[in-house]
């Protein structure tokens, strides 16, 4: 089972999307880098990640533990 899993994540800024349907999967154990340049999104999907931003539409599943 994944520790996070976002499915279908979608997020847009002023009509500009960020995340169009996105898919990501955290295994357990499993090491994850994020790269891109800046503006990018690197800091906005860690806060989706954080619960602290939400998606326009999709969903992301927690393992309970987190």
């Amino acid at each position: 089972m994944s520790l996070i899993s976002m499915h279908g994540a979608w997020l847009s800024f002023s009509d500009a999307p960020l995340l169009d349907n996105a898919e990501l999967h955290i295994e357990d154990n499993e090491r994850v880098c994020l790269v891109g340049r800046n503006g990018a999104g690197k800091s906005t999907l860690m806060k989706i990640l954080n619960r602290e931003q939400g998606l326009d539409d999709g969903r992301i599943i927690y393992e309970q533990d987190l």
